[in-house]
């Protein structure tokens, strides 16, 4: 089985990590973390689930709705940050 989570195999895209996942979506706690992880995302797959729920959506604008994995990514965030909001107004 190939190792996709490593960057030196000629002709594969490397999987993002954890670490690339905190940074783009801060507010991501263990357990969605972990999910996205389960998914098995790109780098660029990350991105544009970050770009799309962040605000530059009008990069999209016209263009294709979200699929896939970029879809599932949207989804978990939205998840988190509906939570994280409601901690925050709610004062905890």
């Amino acid at each position: 089985m190939t190792d996709l989570s490593k960057p030196n195999q000629p002709g594969q895209v490397p999987l993002a990590g954890s670490e690339d996942i905190r940074r783009l979506f801060r507010h991501a706690d263990d357990h969605t973390v972990a999910a996205i992880l389960a998914l098995r995302p790109t780098l660029a797959q990350l991105e544009e689930a970050e770009m799309r729920t962040t605000g530059t959506e009008d990069v999209f604008a016209g263009l294709r709705p979200a699929e896939g994995v970029v879809a599932r990514i949207i989804q978990l965030v939205g998840m988190e940050e509906d939570e994280f909001e409601e901690e925050r107004s709610s004062g905890h």
